[in-house]
């Protein structure tokens, strides 16, 4: 195996590693966009069911045309909802998941850089991709380590999603094309396999 082979099989390795650490962070971007989604969706629709329940409750008492029950109904959701968002406080965590979202997005662009302008670079050394990709590889670790979702989120992106999630990246065989429609190939070493 010649210098330049070992070169071509040292990239290729890498290459297939950020690929999979590319995947790994556009399921956890997408998960945290949708974990926020959600968790912001809870928060402002709990803000309009209390200022309705509060309207209805002001009617009723103004008026004294709406039932006792309702109002009594109506009083006791709108306390659980305040101990709920008290406890939970919906928007802060849709506003940090929002955040973990986009640091996830931030290193699966980062990674899609190091792959088509370093990865690709013949005059890049050895040691610097391999400490750059390292640096990539923390940066997700570091991020695991931050803040977790439960899995319900990943089961309901796929379940919601499929495969339709690949449509952006891909790292089985099939779906490199949509990730990385050039490849890694280097023309070099095919040649000299010829001569």
């Amino acid at each position: 195996m010649t210098g330049n082979d070992m070169d071509v099989d040292f990239r290729n390795r890498i290459y297939n590693r950020a690929l999979e650490e590319q995947n790994s962070n556009l399921w956890n971007f997408k998960r945290y966009y949708t974990a926020a989604s959600f968790w912001s969706a809870v928060d402002v629709g709990t803000d309009a069911y209390m200022a309705l329940a509060g309207a209805v409750i002001t009617y009723g008492l103004a008026w004294r045309t709406v039932p006792v029950w309702i109002m009594a109904t109506l009083s006791l959701s709108v306390a659980a909802i305040s101990i709920f968002k008290g406890n939970r406080k919906p928007g802060k965590r849709a506003e940090k998941i929002h955040t973990l979202g986009r640091n996830y997005q931030k290193l699966y662009d980062e990674i899609q850089d190091f792959i088509e302008l370093d990865l690709k670079d013949d005059d890049r050394e050895k040691e610097w991709i391999r400490n750059r990709f390292d640096k990539l590889a923390s940066e997700r670790h570091d991020l695991k380590a931050e803040a977790t979702l439960s899995g319900i989120w990943y089961r309901w992106l796929k379940w919601r999603r499929g495969d339709e999630i690949y449509e952006e990246a891909a790292t089985t065989d099939k779906e490199r094309d949509l990730l990385d429609p050039e490849g890694f190939e280097q023309e070099d070493s095919e040649g000299e396999d010829e001569s």
